[in-house]
């Protein structure tokens, strides 16, 4: 790659950087590794001398190597502190509350430093201040070469250092007045099974009318998720599910409270034509995309054996039948890598059974949420979206943002080594010509304040069950 611009900015709680990296590429599965090497103090006699910066404090790693000396592709983000001993090891990304968007490949990047988490050792934090100068130099290597780098630049801080803002009360999670909530939750596998009432708890909290959940383990019933309902709280209305007969070892499942609520048969299991998986896996070959990881013809025994992990259920709201798809799509895989393919085939596929569904239905509205995991390109996102308008225009996405650090992140690693930036993996789209966004917010628990938390019977750490945070989309019909 060729590196371009880079621009810097603060606030109160950030660093911001935004990178060109003159070719589209996926900034986490990189060949090679891209630095930004930081003095973050403006004193030279801090730090150590490393990467052209005298005084070099930090430096971010984007696409960890775990051999440098390797021409491979390597995986995931983080950050080496720097001191007259040189750079130390790489230290996970939530240590420097390091954030870097997007996930899927592009050809510029942001990245979020928090202030209060930059330390120069134990308990010292460096002095990231009102006019002080932040320092730096960015880096393309490539096994351990320096194949292009950038002039050295300098920011001056604009803005001091503040705190986070104020912890969230019940009303902020409140649904819009006359608008109906739609959740949709990647439930993390066999954690539905372990931990349903910390689930309950949450999903009690947001009262959606139309649940989406998807990455269900295999052998929930039906059943399971009425005593699930059952733990939602009390009240009159009655749960109505509709769980995907297709998917494997990760299915999808549809419930709605108080509604009509009827499986669309033609979605009960969703299989790709004939001959797709057999020419995609001509065209990957069977390399394995990384060590210890199944060769793409295990991927494609998987696929004919489940189908697409998705299914569809129409529910009538106002008079209006809206047909809701919960769906997870492959994970893992760079730009044009055989699972970023695969991701593709998937996306295609459950478009081609969304299109036949609503094929003369323009009335019919239309929402598509869950994990697509877009850590590749976006050609998924494409695939799904095209065509699904009333007159052929595409699905819209919803933008969904955390309420207090309004990053679009629904993805973060829930175990402290884990090497990846937290990421927008999860999508909600709509047929806007029939439905329209009153608000939509991802959740944390952690945001609540403690009487807020109280109030509507939530636990802090209870949306830590899961990797993936949900997603609370306040719709209204047209």
């Amino acid at each position: 790659m060729d590196l371009g611009t880079i621009a810097v900015q603060d606030d109160p709680r950030f660093l911001h950087f935004l990178i060109g990296l003159g070719d589209t590429v996926t900034v986490q599965g990189l060949r090679g590794s891209v630095e930004i090497v930081l003095d973050v103090d403006g004193d030279s006699g801090t730090g150590g001398s490393y990467g052209g910066v005298d005084g070099a404090d930090l430096a971010v790693i984007l696409t960890r190597q775990s051999d440098p000396s390797a021409d491979a592709r390597g995986a995931g983000v983080g950050i080496r502190r720097i001191d007259q001993g040189g750079p130390r090891d790489v230290e996970p990304a939530g240590s420097a509350g390091l954030v870097v968007s997007p996930t899927h490949s592009s050809d510029r990047f942001e990245l979020r430093l928090d202030r209060g988490l930059i330390a120069g050792g134990p308990g010292q934090l460096l002095a990231v201040e009102q006019g002080g100068t932040v320092a730096g130099q960015l880096r393309y290597l490539r096994a351990g070469a320096v194949m292009d780098e950038s002039p050295l630049f300098t920011h001056r801080l604009a803005t001091a250092a503040g705190e986070a803002p104020p912890l969230l009360d019940a009303d902020a999670v409140a649904r819009s007045p006359g608008a109906f909530r739609v959740v949709a939750w990647n439930v993390s596998d066999s954690s539905f099974h372990t931990n349903a009432d910390a689930f309950q708890r949450v999903v009690s909290a947001l009262r959606p009318d139309v649940l989406l959940l998807d990455e269900i383990y295999f052998s929930v019933t039906l059943e399971e998720l009425a005593r699930f309902a059952e733990g939602l709280g009390p009240g009159e209305d009655v749960w109505i599910w509709s769980l995907a007969e297709g998917g494997g070892r990760q299915r999808t499942a549809v419930g709605a409270r108080g509604l009509s609520l009827r499986g669309e048969p033609t979605m009960a299991r969703i299989d790709h034509p004939p001959g797709t998986l057999e020419q995609w896996l001509n065209e990957v070959g069977d390399e394995p995309e990384a060590p210890g990881m199944p060769p793409p013809s295990a991927l494609a025994r998987n696929e004919a054996r489940g189908g697409v992990s998705a299914t569809g259920a129409w529910v009538t709201i106002e008079g209006v039948d809206v047909l809701f798809v919960p769906v997870d799509l492959q994970s893992a895989g760079y730009d044009g890598s055989p699972r970023d393919r695969l991701r593709e085939l998937q996306a295609r596929t459950l478009n081609g059974a969304i299109a036949a569904t609503v094929d003369g239905r323009p009335n019919a509205g239309v929402v598509v949420a869950g994990d697509l995991n877009l850590v590749g390109s976006t050609r998924p996102l494409d695939e799904l979206r095209r065509g699904l308008g009333p007159d052929g225009t595409a699905l819209e996405v919803a933008r969904l943002e955390r309420l207090r650090d309004r990053s679009l992140a629904t993805w973060r690693g829930i175990w402290r080594e884990d090497p990846f930036s937290p990421g927008r993996l999860d999508y909600a789209l709509y047929r806007g010509e029939v439905l329209e966004v009153d608000r939509a917010f991802v959740f944390d628990a952690a945001d609540l304040a403690p009487d807020a938390g109280e109030a509507l019977g939530v636990g802090t750490m209870d949306t830590e069950r899961s990797d993936h945070l949900p997603l609370v989309v306040d719709f209204r019909v047209r």
